[in-house]
């Protein structure tokens, strides 16, 4: 097994922390006033962010992320200039691989046990149960921006 660290895909979302977490200002703020979150949780959810990025490109599957670790991607497509500079640079080919057909998972279920169990082959230890244990994140894009509006709005 290949050392994730090594990798030049992880070594460039590392530095998307050159100057610490304020790269991640903007997430950090949303993830702590509209979700509720304390500091040392909002830290924790950008580096568990950090690892469903790798994740998504890496697996060789769908991956779908957590709900805090949706509310920092929502948040973190919020602050667009963010975003598109340091991320989509990095990230430039599809998540889902060639040759990996969406009909091979049943349901997001499937979707969800293949993600953990690649995020314990890759990382070599079980995802923080605090972050990634209430199950996947909302299935449709719409889902998703509902839950997201109503976190941040104060309903729900």
């Amino acid at each position: 097994m290949i050392d994730y660290r090594l990798d030049p895909l992880w070594l460039r979302l590392n530095t998307m922390n050159a100057e610490g977490l304020a790269a991640f200002a903007p997430v950090l703020r949303t993830l702590q006033a509209h979700m509720g979150q304390s500091a040392e949780m909002a830290q924790r959810t950008i580096e568990e962010y950090r690892k469903f990025l790798f994740l998504a490109m890496r697996a060789g599957h769908q991956v779908i992320p957590p709900g805090p670790i949706n509310d920092a991607w929502m948040a973190h497509i919020e602050t667009m200039h963010h975003y598109w500079e340091a991320l989509a640079q990095m990230i430039s080919e599809r998540p889902l691989v060639p040759g990996v057909d969406t009909k091979s998972f049943a349901s997001a279920a499937d979707a969800w046990t293949a993600t953990l169990e690649s995020y314990e082959r890759i990382f070599g230890t079980r995802p923080p149960m605090d972050i990634w244990g209430n199950g996947p994140a909302p299935q449709t894009p719409w889902q998703q921006a509902m839950a997201h509006w109503r976190k941040m709005f104060g309903f729900g």
